[in-house]
Order: structure tokens, then sequence, then C-alpha cells
């Protein structure tokens, strides 16, 4: 398996602290004053934003900019958030489940 490149790296992270702050790419381009396209397109890989942009996003999101481009480790509130998002991850994904098994057990029901 190869090692993922900086800006790969940079991309997922991008997106992860985003999702860990509870902002949807529209949100947030917003609030920079960019489209939601460059926001999508940073988190694809297709280029990356400058280091003005990276030093706001990581004063957005309460990280140092080294943290954000992957170069330090994440600190121990990120682990924190990054724990909790998952675990509610995980959650909603059991509940989808779960709804959809009793939606195809109606669909049954009234098929039979």
């Amino acid at each position: 398996m190869s090692e993922k490149t900086l800006g790969e790296i940079i991309a997922e992270n991008l997106a992860l602290f985003r999702k860990l702050n509870g902002l949807t790419q529209n949100e947030l381009a917003e609030a920079i004053g960019y489209s939601n396209k460059s926001v999508s397109k940073w988190e694809r890989g297709e280029g990356t934003p400058d280091i003005i942009i990276l030093t706001l996003l990581s004063d957005i999101y309460g990280i140092t900019v080294s943290e954000l481009i992957g170069q330090t480790s994440r600190s121990k509130e990120t682990n924190e958030k990054l724990r909790a998002y998952e675990k509610d991850r995980k959650a909603l994904e059991k509940a989808k489940r779960k709804a959809l098994e009793r939606a195809k057990k109606q669909k049954k029901k009234k098929q039979g």
C-alpha cells in the first residue's frame, strides 16, 4: 500500500474537520467567502487552498495549520471530537438500517 501524498492528506483533513465542526460545504464556503465548488474541489484533492485560507480554516476549527495539513498529531480535543463523530455516525447508520428493515417488512406485509 502506498503512502498518501500531502495533497491527499490535506484533502481528507479539510473534509474531516469541516464535518467534525458540523458544517456543510455551503456553510463553510459562505463563511470564508468562497464558492462551495472551491470547497468541494479542495476536499477532492483537485486543488489546495492557499496559506491564508488554511490559516483561516485552522482558526475556525480551533486547530493549528500543522494539524490541518497533517504535519503534527491530532490534539486530544480533536481525537475526542472524532470519537464522538464516529459514535454518532455509527448510531445514525444503525438507525437507517433498522428503518429500512421496517420499511421492507411493511412492504411485504402490504403485498402479502
